[in-house]
């Protein structure tokens, strides 16, 4: 796989900052300066209630790597090997690394002129016939703006 799509590394050193971040704009009222420095540190334009309560729906190291993580470029060459192969990443992630998943899921949404990759990926087909699938409805997609 080209180096482009190779998953982003995680910075360890910003991971324990950003998870006392998260904790503090749970903990106290909404205070601009703790979004404001996670927003400096991940790149991103967060607001505090995009964190509140989080563990309702996910864990603390989950949600400070996903918002650590670089947002997925938008590849225009991607081949029907590399589709097939963050296909296969993706299957592979929904067990294991809900964070790769998704990365790889906008990934394909930005890369490829579809809307429902979801459903593709979700479709029960291997990951070659997804691959190829994917390629000729973009290939065929038009998009009105």
């Amino acid at each position: 796989m080209r180096e482009i799509l190779n998953y982003p590394q995680i910075d360890k050193q910003k991971l324990e900052t950003v998870k006392n971040l998260i904790d503090r704009i749970n903990e106290t009222s909404p205070n601009d300066d703790y979004i404001e420095e996670l927003n400096r540190i991940t790149g991103k334009s967060y607001k505090a209630i995009e964190f509140m309560e989080y563990w309702g729906w996910t864990d603390l190291d989950t949600l400070a790597e996903k918002a650590l993580t670089a947002e997925p470029p938008r590849i225009c060459d991607l081949t029907t090997n590399e589709i097939e192969e963050i296909v296969s990443l993706v299957k592979t992630c929904f067990i294991s690394d809900d964070n790769k998943a998704e990365y790889y899921m906008e990934l394909l949404h930005k890369s490829l002129s579809l809307t429902d990759v979801m459903s593709y990926i979700m479709s029960g087909k291997d990951a070659a016939a997804i691959a190829n699938d994917m390629m000729i409805a973009a290939s065929n997609s038009v998009i009105a703006l």
